[in-house]
């Protein structure tokens, strides 16, 4: 049965020397979980770049989240025809295979109370966690998200910032950036920076 939550796809086109190319990316359930990059010139089918996902989407939230997925893997391989031409990689990235998100892996650490996805502009990205009682709390945070984005520089690209980690409030909330997504983390109270830091670069893989 197709899932009744369907992402919004990506398409642009991309110019390297006097060629032209055109890059469609969209998520697809059936016959299984995937985010494929296409890559077209005048009409013809060059190259492919896939990433599984480990399950249909199954809510809201799990569809934004692979809604910013199709994002940065659409502005990866954007970035990287501009800077290098056609992807060498195969068209299966099998690599990049995720059998949890990166949302779900920091969710599942034991230092986190809460995890929150952030568009580029600021904002939490539908997250039902997000109740009124956390929006009085940490008003002053939710108030700055906009401008704490701006902690990380944007790239010259204008389609990037900077990747890091930074400390919002001490031993208890984060902002995480991985250049194209963002995440809001909340923190057992008196959390140590650096062994939890540590951790969030190997989710991350900064």
């Amino acid at each position: 049965m197709a899932s009744q939550y369907i992402p919004a796809g990506r398409t642009s086109v991309v110019k390297k020397g006097k060629a032209e190319f055109q890059l469609q990316t969209e998520y697809a359930g059936i016959p299984h979980p995937r985010v494929t990059t296409t890559i077209f010139a005048e009409g013809r089918v060059l190259h492919k770049v896939e990433k599984q996902i480990a399950k249909v989407i199954e809510s809201i939230d799990e569809m934004h989240q692979i809604e910013e997925i199709i994002k940065a893997q659409h502005m990866d391989v954007s970035r990287t025809i501009r800077e290098q031409g056609l992807p060498t990689m195969p068209d299966s990235i099998a690599g990049e295979v995720q059998k949890k998100t990166r949302l779900e892996q920091m969710r599942g650490l034991p230092e986190v109370e809460r995890v929150f996805l952030v568009s580029s502009e600021g904002k939490l990205v539908g997250d039902r966690q997000v109740t009124q009682e956390f929006k009085k709390m940490f008003k002053h945070v939710l108030r700055e998200l906009p401008e704490l984005i701006n902690v990380f520089e944007e790239l010259p690209d204008g389609e990037a910032r900077e990747e890091g980690i930074y400390e919002i409030e001490r031993g208890r909330i984060m902002l995480a950036s991985t250049g194209v997504e963002f995440y809001l983390i909340l923190t057992v109270p008196r959390t140590p920076y650096q062994p939890f830091a540590d951790k969030l670069k190997n989710i991350l893989a900064l």
